[in-house]
C-alpha cells in the first residue's frame, strides 16, 4: 500500500465521528490530565507545541456538519508522520496503546491537500 494514507489512533472511541480518538487527543489528555514528572510533562510539552506551530487541522473540520470527519495523512507529510511517530513512542511509555491506521479508502473526501486528506468514514453496509 504505497499510496495509503495513515492515520494515528488511541483505542479510545471519538463521540462525534464514530472512529478510534486521533493521538493529539489523547496526547493533550494525557498532559493535561495525569500525574506525569516534571520531565515527561516537558517532553509531552514540546512534542504537542511543535504541532501548534504546525497546525494540521483544517478549519473545515471546525463546522458542526463534519464533526463525524477525521484527518489522514498523505505518504508527502514526511515530516508530519515522523512527529507522530515519535509522539506515538512517547505515548507508549505512558502505557497508552497507539494503532497505526492505513488506508486507501477513507470514505467521503470533504478536505484534501498536498499533505492530507480529511473524510467522513463511510457507513457500514448493513448485512
Amino acid at each position: 500500500m504505497t499510496n495509503a494514507l495513515i492515520r494515528f489512533t488511541v483505542l479510545a472511541n471519538d463521540p462525534e465521528s464514530g472512529s478510534t480518538s486521533g493521538i493529539l487527543v489523547a496526547a493533550h489528555t494525557l498532559r493535561d490530565e495525569s500525574d506525569l514528572t516534571v520531565a515527561a510533562h516537558g517532553e509531552l510539552h514540546r512534542a504537542l507545541l511543535w504541532f501548534n506551530e504546525n497546525p494540521i487541522s483544517p478549519a473545515i473540520l471546525r463546522r458542526v456538519k463534519h464533526r463525524r470527519a477525521i484527518s489522514w495523512f498523505k505518504p508527502a507529510a514526511s515530516q508530519m508522520s515522523r512527529r507522530m511517530w515519535q509522539l506515538k513512542s512517547l505515548l507508549e511509555t505512558h502505557d497508552l496503546y497507539v494503532d497505526v491506521l492505513r488506508t486507501v479508502d477513507p470514505g467521503h473526501v470533504i478536505y484534501e491537500d498536498e499533505l492530507q486528506v480529511a473524510a467522513k468514514p463511510s457507513k457500514p453496509k448493513a448485512c
